[in-house]
């Protein structure tokens, strides 16, 4: 466990701030493995120039887009690297010092591929909480890994500092996509916070801090991971023992058939999980969602 020492502050951070930057807390070796893996296996689908580079390869046709996405979440779903890489000990290391109690990693792990955006575009992923996806603990921690330098035409992560203590916040139904998660937050207000990303670079944040994905004004994809976690003794929604994406995606028997272990996508048979509700609308179900006190926040 991380010495107080090191943990004290780091938490004191969090809890005033909502996330945490930590520049180089992973190996940039590691991370250009798994970007070189995402990038090969988008080139071979078609989405990259070529595989060495980030450039697309053009415009996918509005009536291929979702098609194709899933057809590529797949292929990255796949990679063991991107899995293993949310096992690095120095990451493991870090959240149980900020949690203060033994932790383990959700076996679904979020790949982002933002691809250059339009227009006047302020975000290549909306404002949101993970909150509104997670539903159970709020205790969760994302850590946001970079796969490709960040820069002011390709942003990466933008971070709303502060906004954790405002707690679950209402979504905006008008700014759905296939679900109602996204919340009005003007991608110019002032308490936003991002930077010139590097490999190596992680940035670790609540579950009910606002956040989102900067616009990418350039030829080239933005490629990112997000990989949660949370005390072993909380709860857990039972769909995150799962791929991301499924039941579109395939389940690990066939993802890791090729893999060397899939230690990464195992998690402690302990866990309490609790299934989503049936019966009743997303939208409904969200009107009523409360997020329990926060042992981190203190509130």
């Amino acid at each position: 466990m991380v010495t107080s020492a090191l943990s004290d502050p780091l938490r004191e951070r969090l809890r005033r701030d909502g996330y945490l930057y930590l520049p180089g807390l992973l190996d940039p070796a590691e991370v250009r493995s798994v970007d070189a893996d995402v990038r090969r296996a988008l080139h071979a689908l078609g989405w990259l120039a070529e595989p060495t580079g980030h450039t697309v390869a053009g415009p996918v046709p509005s009536d291929r887009l979702r098609p194709a996405f899933r057809e590529a979440y797949d292929s990255l779903q796949g990679i063991e690297g991107l899995h293993r890489l949310a096992h690095a000990p120095a990451v493991h290391e870090v959240i149980e010092g900020l949690l203060e109690e033994e932790v383990f990693c959700h076996p679904a792990k979020v790949a982002r591929v933002a691809l250059p955006t339009g227009p006047g575009e302020g975000y290549s992923t909306g404002a949101h909480q993970d909150f509104v996806k997670l539903h159970v603990a709020s205790d969760v921690l994302t850590v946001w890994i970079p796969l490709t330098p960040c820069t002011p035409r390709r942003q990466g992560l933008r971070v709303l500092t502060g906004s954790h203590r405002g707690g679950f916040l209402p979504v905006e139904p008008a700014l759905a996509r296939s679900l109602p998660v996204y919340l009005p937050v003007d991608p110019a207000d002032p308490r936003w916070r991002t930077a010139d990303y590097a490999l190596g670079d992680a940035v670790i944040f609540h579950s009910l801090t606002v956040h989102g994905g900067g616009p990418n004004t350039t030829d080239q994809v933005r490629l990112s991971v997000d990989v949660r976690y949370q005390r072993r003794t909380d709860p857990m929604r039972s769909e995150y023992a799962h791929p991301h994406g499924r039941p579109r995606v395939p389940d690990w028997p066939e993802l890791c058939r090729d893999w060397s272990t899939d230690a990464w996508v195992r998690m402690p048979a302990d866990v309490p999980t609790v299934p989503a509700p049936a019966d009743v609308s997303y939208a409904d179900y969200l009107s009523t969602l409360v997020a329990p006190p926060s042992r981190l926040l203190g509130y």
